[in-house]
């Protein structure tokens, strides 16, 4: 007898909109990921939907330096890109108690499936797509069980689950499960000569797994800010806006520490004037910008002042440390807010790094990366004054 499938068995929501300190919307506060870091309190700053155009530096008294410059040049980031990731695997949300003849039963929970579990196989078949997960359910609708493939906290083990029939003839394993993700970023830069780009400057973490999100298959998009919620003192504020899906930048390809990378495909952002870099070691205290969009797609230089820079010698985060000075980003947004993550840094006309956290308790306070450290990311030679002859 053919079985129907309960739509309660899978998460309601295939593809989940996050922050990227991956909130999934509305949770509430104290669900943010939170870091420890020489006994400061930090937020991972990410975003939740955003757009571009390029207007940096605007009427401020800093301009572009001249391209006539023997470093290595990058177009400038600042605007906000939609970001999609299928995952590899199924993240299993939370299981449920299943309504049966034999009472209620909670069939993935008692065969020791827990919220976080990321399921590689089923009766050693891949699964990333829940479509995939319910077809190999199907298949058992005989044996009544199927042998999941687990990967928990970096290890993988099998779990055995029973899978039951609800009284109303629907046959399930109880578990809400996830196999995509969506939400919103800041781009920090496109290599010219390559077309590769750099964003966010951090990794993106599962909300309900807390570890690295591995991608099978991802990409960039365009998004639109609608509006800022103001941060406050322990609440982060965040970027809201519409992410256009059908409307594709480029690819992503890899999710590590140091944020995300691929290959841009839209030539919508070559018109914007060249940068060049700053090596580690000439990045100083003093004044400074950051590059981020408020509203709607236009790109906006607001005023820092970079407080500490610590020496680095090899990749690592939160190397540089600044506080926000600019009156009006401080009046809109109250500092630092979620969908600022990637926004570059720039000093002395030069593009030094990427803004990438914020402390809790003090939204004006913020930390970045260095620049370098992205673009060995990518393989980049930066140490060679190289610039595309159609984008120079």
């Amino acid at each position: 007898m053919n079985k129907k499938f309960n739509k309660k068995s899978f998460l309601v929501h295939n593809i989940l909109i996050f922050v990227f300190s991956l909130l999934s919307i509305g949770a509430p506060a104290q669900e943010y990921a939170w870091a420890q870091s020489n006994n400061e309190q930090l937020l991972q700053i990410d975003e939740k939907r955003k757009i571009y155009e390029v207007s940096y530096f605007s009427d401020k008294e800093s301009t572009p330096v001249s391209q006539n410059v023997d470093r290595y040049m990058l177009i400038p980031g600042g605007d906000a890109i939609g970001i999609k990731i299928q995952t590899d695997g199924l993240v299993v949300v939370d299981t449920y108690l299943v309504n049966t003849t034999e009472g209620a039963i909670n069939p993935a929970k008692e065969a020791g499936v827990l919220k976080g579990d990321l399921i590689l196989a089923v009766n050693n078949q891949k699964v990333t797509t829940i479509e995939e997960y319910k077809q190999q359910l199907v298949l058992a609708q005989e044996s009544k069980q199927v042998i999941l493939t687990i990967s928990r906290q970096g290890k993988t083990s099998h779990i055995t689950v029973r899978a039951v029939t609800t009284t109303d003839g629907v046959m399930t394993t109880g578990l809400y499960l996830r196999d995509k993700l969506a939400g919103i970023g800041t781009l920090t830069f496109i290599d010219p000569n390559s077309n590769k780009y750099g964003a966010l400057g951090h990794e993106i973490i599962d909300q309900d797994t807390k570890e690295l999100v591995t991608v099978k298959n991802g990409e960039i998009i365009n998004s639109n800010v609608i509006s800022v919620r103001k941060a406050t003192s322990g609440k982060p504020g965040e970027k809201v806006a519409d992410i256009m899906f059908d409307e594709h930048l480029g690819t992503l390809e890899k999710n590590n520490n140091f944020g995300i990378y691929g290959v841009m495909s839209s030539n919508i952002f070559s018109n914007k004037q060249l940068l060049p870099i700053a090596y580690t070691n000439e990045v100083k205290t003093g004044p400074a910008q950051i590059l981020t969009v408020l509203n709607g797609n236009k790109v906006e230089a607001f005023e820092i002042n970079i407080t500490e820079v610590s020496p680095q010698t090899q990749k690592s985060i939160k190397g540089i440390k600044y506080e926000v000075t600019d009156p009006r980003l401080l009046k809109e947004t109250g500092g630092i807010v979620q969908g600022m993550s990637g926004s570059p840094i720039i000093q002395d006309g030069k593009i030094i790094g990427a803004v990438t956290h914020v402390l809790v308790h003090d939204s004006t306070t913020g930390y970045g990366i260095f620049i370098e450290w992205m673009l060995q990311e990518l393989g980049i030679d930066y140490h060679q004054a190289k610039i595309k002859s159609d984008a120079a």
